[in-house]
């Protein structure tokens, strides 16, 4: 790699890295009573939107403390009939995806997360599932992202081509812009505990709509 495209790339991950760390320290920072009212929000929203309810196979990921608690949405899917598939790492910056059949089939997981358990769970084809639920520390009302820092999904996106990315986020985790390469992975929507953006076309052209 030359010179000059490493010291860029190195700036990059610095610029991600700072950023990064201060959004975790916003969310982490969120109360915990106005915690469970936005994750209940959220999720109540999530749930009423058209290709959530349309789709057939979600990606979701196993919820941190520090995150919008999924599991009750899980949950729910689980009792529509739903396919519901989580991550499970196979290497570095490398996952698969595994279909569950309750939302206790899980064991510990890389990282400490929880992840399907092997004996209780089957793979998954990315190219079948129709809605991802995208996790990460930022985003930009435009769709961008910033993710965790594992460059997990950054690589397993382009593999689910067809599904839909959401991006389900705390309203303080929206920022004006975040340092990107080419590589990044965007979002389609964003709904946070105030408001929805969404990708449409319009004219030929992608553009972001907001709703409150």
């Amino acid at each position: 790699m030359p010179a000059e495209a490493d010291t860029e790339l190195h700036l990059l991950s610095e610029q991600k890295r700072v950023l990064r760390r201060e959004m975790l320290k916003l969310r982490r920072a969120v109360p915990a009573e106005g915690r469970a009212r936005a994750d209940e929000t959220i999720r109540t929203k999530a749930m009423a939107l058209t290709p959530l309810r349309e789709a057939e196979t979600v990606m979701l990921y196993a919820s941190t403390p520090e995150e919008i608690d999924l599991f009750p949405m899980m949950e729910a899917l689980l009792r529509q009939g739903k396919r519901v598939v989580l991550p499970y790492i196979v290497g570095k910056g490398l996952m698969e995806v595994r279909s569950i059949p309750r939302a206790d089939a899980l064991v510990e997981g890389a990282f400490g997360i929880p992840a399907p358990d092997l004996a209780r769970s089957a793979p998954v084809s990315p190219e079948e599932i129709d809605v991802v639920i995208v996790p990460g520390a930022a985003f930009t009302p435009d769709g961008g992202r910033l993710g965790l820092g594992g460059g997990y999904y950054d690589r397993f996106l382009p593999r689910a081509a067809n599904a839909l990315r959401i991006a389900l986020a705390y309203d303080v985790q929206i920022v004006t812009e975040v340092p990107t390469a080419p590589y990044d992975a965007y979002v389609d929507y964003i709904l946070t505990e105030r408001r929805l953006m969404r990708r449409k076309m319009c004219n030929d052209n992608l553009t972001f709509e907001e709703e409150v």
